[in-house]
């Protein structure tokens, strides 16, 4: 069950669930095999930084994961994927995107404003915060896709628990943290 989880992990991290919102998301809004790889490659684009440093911090011994399961490390880090993540979102309303995937994007860097905010005090499961987060975007979009992406989200979280990362209330406070957040961001947003 560990190694399943410990993949499970890898495979759930938060910037693969994000990527993945983002190219169902434009799949679904823009009907261009294109603009869905211009849209993730800015998305890439703007998570590279944070993700190099996490990199490089695991090789230097610095982190002891690329998970990050010492809140502290986060710190930098978030600031770092935060920064990113307005480039991105700069870049996406430079471009014309279409509103839904703009206030989409500036729903996750309002939900991951706060999150930084909270974990700076507080464990709370980041994978699991995010996977809620991007299955309720889905919400105004689709309920099938919101659906799998729920599911992927629960088992984002659970996957957590084996490996020691997070323990159960950690878990559960990123569920409700990341749907809760992204649903009233959307009610803010007049989506629902």
């Amino acid at each position: 069950m560990t190694k399943f989880a410990t993949i499970a992990s890898y495979i759930l991290h938060p910037a693969v669930l994000m990527l993945a919102t983002v190219a169902t998301y434009s799949a679904l809004v823009r009907h261009s095999f294109i603009a869905v790889l211009i849209d993730i490659g800015i998305l890439l684009l703007g998570l590279l930084p944070g993700l190099f440093y996490i990199f490089i911090q695991t090789k230097r011994g610095v982190f002891a994961s690329y998970h990050l399961v010492i809140k502290e490390q986060r710190r930098v880090t978030l600031i770092l994927l935060l920064v990113g993540l307005l480039i991105s979102f700069l870049f996406y309303r430079s471009i014309g995107v279409p509103a839904m995937m703009t206030d989409g994007m500036a729903i996750a860097l309002i939900g991951g404003i706060i999150i930084a905010l909270i974990t700076w005090f507080w464990k709370i499961s980041f994978h699991a915060a995010v996977a809620m987060g991007c299955s309720a975007l889905f919400l105004v979009v689709s309920i099938p896709h919101m659906i799998i992406f729920f599911i992927l989200a629960l088992l984002s979280g659970i996957v957590r628990i084996p490996v020691k990362h997070h323990t159960p209330m950690q878990v559960l406070g990123g569920w409700v943290y990341g749907f809760g957040i992204t649903i009233g961001l959307l009610w803010l947003f007049n989506y629902v």
